[in-house]
């Protein structure tokens, strides 16, 4: 079957404490804007600051976010993800690719 499998995750082993190494700080910029911008400051004030923060070696990440959008962190709706995919690969007509595969090998 050319259906992709949920196996192929099986052994993946996902590392929880990796985001807070040194080097991925910086990927919470965005949220540090956010979180200046939701405390009143003005977005392009935000960005400045944060810009600034992070080329002065003082940017401290905020790693406790509620994300609440779909797609974010503690919102994946992977099972909508997984259904749309689902429905997507349904509406491909494997069956006549694999009846030539075959054919071709004399199957």
């Amino acid at each position: 079957c050319l259906r992709i499998s949920t196996y192929m995750l099986d052994n993946v082993i996902v590392n929880d404490s990796v985001i807070y190494d040194e080097k991925y700080k910086y990927i919470f910029s965005v949220d540090v804007v956010n979180k200046l911008v939701l405390e009143g400051m003005s977005f392009r004030d935000a960005y400045k600051k944060v810009g600034i923060d992070i080329n002065n070696g003082n940017f401290e990440p905020v790693y406790e976010n509620a994300h609440t959008h779909e797609g974010s962190i503690g919102n994946l709706n992977n099972d909508k993800i997984r259904q749309m995919m689902d429905e997507n690969m349904d509406s491909f007509n494997f069956s006549k690719s694999r009846r030539a595969i075959n054919k071709l090998l004399g199957m």
